[in-house]
């Protein structure tokens, strides 16, 4: 076996490696979005209970409307914060894949 040869051949076991390793972690990036999503929405279910209850107890105690009124406005801060951090992850992850592939095809010799 020549030199060259082995070399390909640690390219290939490399981006197989690489490949496998992408492959791992994008379930696991995947879980995480719909697990943040999934409480996001949970939370805006609590949210609408809370204005419920926030209209139910404004003539008892008006602490207690507060603080269901904050926790609203909370859930849509969060909301605002999160999202373009998620958009901007998915976007990130996409460049990195592309950049992996590209970089593993220029190893083996193939064309852009």
């Amino acid at each position: 076996m020549t030199g060259e040869n082995a070399k390909r051949i640690k390219d290939v076991l490399i981006g197989i490696l690489v490949i496998i390793g992408v492959l791992a972690v994008l379930p696991a990036l995947l879980t995480l979005i719909m697990t943040v999503f999934s409480g996001l929405i949970t939370g805006f279910s609590f949210a609408y209970i809370a204005i419920v209850e926030m209209m139910k107890y404004w003539s008892v105690n008006i602490w207690t409307s507060f603080f269901y009124l904050g926790l609203l406005i909370a859930e849509i801060g969060l909301l605002i914060i999160i999202i373009p951090l998620i958009i901007w992850a998915v976007k990130w992850l996409i460049k990195a894949v592309t950049w992996v592939i590209s970089v593993i095809k220029q190893r083996l010799g193939g064309k852009q």
